[in-house]
């Protein structure tokens, strides 16, 4: 089992990979929804889903018509990672149940809940602290976890 998988959806992935694209285009670049799609792996309907629900949340632009497409609403070192998979997967995503259990918390935990809760702490800070440029910039040199998380 691989928890991530159950922490970040599919949607929240894709939403990542399509930042990471537009992060890397010439700033202030439209690139149509359909090429990124193509960039990325993803079905053009569902990646124009995400893009719209990142549009109304203010990390992405829209332009309709010929030129249009989708771009960066702010720097890339202005956007953390924390930022894009919140708004596709909604602002508990990191404190759901590894196991998918309905309840899980300090008071009726699951059996890897004391376990799996150091790895979600450095996973979220991770993602709070890590911005689309520092994936563009500085790949090798992200922090590495101080307990590995396997």
């Amino acid at each position: 089992m691989n928890p991530q998988t159950l922490m970040i959806s599919l949607s929240g992935r894709q939403a990542l990979a399509a930042m990471l694209a537009l992060a890397q285009q010439r700033r202030g670049r439209f690139v149509p929804v359909r090429r990124l799609s193509r960039m990325i792996g993803a079905s053009p309907h569902t990646l124009a889903r995400i893009m719209l629900r990142l549009t109304a949340a203010g990390l992405t632009d829209a332009l309709r018509g010929p030129g249009g497409g989708v771009r960066l609403a702010r720097p890339a070192h202005e956007i953390t990672l924390f930022e894009v998979v919140q708004e596709i997967d909604g602002p508990e995503v990191l404190n759901r149940c590894v196991l998918g259990l309905g309840t899980c918390d300090e008071s009726e935990p699951c059996p890897l809940h004391l376990i799996w809760y150091p790895c979600r702490q450095q996973f979220r800070q991770l993602l709070t602290e890590t911005t689309l440029a520092d994936l563009i910039h500085r790949p090798s040199t992200l922090n590495q976890p101080k307990v590995p998380c396997t």
